[in-house]
């Protein structure tokens, strides 16, 4: 079992993080009720691999929150059909500005 400081160490998240994290039901440690002291173990490390994988494939913490013991083909699948939309709203931006910058580059060479 770990306090706090030592998983936050651990992990690298923040004490805040971790105090926001258990607020919000996401990583929720095992708590002293004589000390309130909240305590971690080895479970509660995979479940922050697992918080840290799912953040970094673009997923919101509600969403992990919600999901996290039960991904589903249709949450992926609703995921990558997110992400795509918004790459091509970026591609369409980048296009944009490029068209606007050979534009700006025209009427100065004038």
């Amino acid at each position: 079992m770990y306090k706090i400081g030592v998983f936050s160490e651990l992990t690298g998240l923040t004490i805040k993080t971790l105090r926001y994290y258990d607020e919000i039901g996401l990583l929720k440690p095992s708590k002293d009720d004589f000390t309130n002291y909240r305590y971690y173990d080895e479970k509660d490390i995979e479940t922050y691999k697992k918080i840290v994988y799912l953040k970094s494939l673009g997923f919101t913490l509600e969403e992990i929150k919600n999901n996290i013991d039960n991904i589903s083909i249709e949450l992926l699948d609703s995921k990558i059909n997110e992400l795509t939309a918004k790459r091509d709203y970026l591609e369409t931006q980048i296009v944009g500005l490029n068209n606007l910058r050979k534009e700006i580059k025209v009427k100065t060479l004038k």
